[in-house]
């Protein structure tokens, strides 16, 4: 049994030692750019979904880009569909690593602690409606444009990994 463990550990060393040099993705995440995603389908609050991409030593994605922002809206269309109309695609929103917690009005990328540069907003958003919307989600419904919601609804989220 030592033996065994002996000859397993060092090699589950070696291949996730490669995956780190080579830039491989680990199984259901997806590669772009020097960055690995995966696109979580199940449902949590943005608490909820930084701690457990925090458990995959990654976080809620932060948009630096155009063609990041691209990238995923078009994972999220062969994901859902590319009918932007469609009602399941309408019913789907994702979280991504930006809020305004720390100054209404000023939102941020929490890991980082880096301003929006880019940003691609739903026209007449963000509004923080009933002063209760905070964090930044992907919105199905209005083609992927971000929108801000409250923090403690439940969504699918994207962790990403560097």
């Amino acid at each position: 049994m030592a033996i065994s463990y002996l000859v397993i550990a060092p090699l589950f060393l070696s291949l996730n030692l490669l995956q780190s040099v080579t830039g491989d993705c680990r199984d259901g995440w997806t590669k772009f750019q020097g960055s690995c995603y995966l696109f979580a389908s199940d449902q949590a609050s943005w608490p909820e979904a930084e701690a457990f991409c925090l458990s995959m030593n990654s976080n809620l994605v932060e948009i630096g880009s155009e063609s990041e922002n691209a990238f995923v809206e078009g994972e999220l269309k062969i994901i859902h569909g590319h009918d932007s109309h469609s009602s399941h695609q309408n019913e789907v929103s994702y979280w991504l690593g930006g809020n305004d917690l720390e100054m209404e009005g000023t939102f941020k990328w929490v890991r980082s602690d880096a301003p929006l540069v880019f940003t691609d907003w739903n026209p007449g958003q963000p509004d923080d409606f009933s002063s209760g919307e905070d964090c930044i989600e992907l919105q199905g419904a209005m083609d992927y444009h971000w929108n801000d919601l409250s923090c403690s609804a439940r969504h699918r989220f994207i962790c990403e990994s560097s």
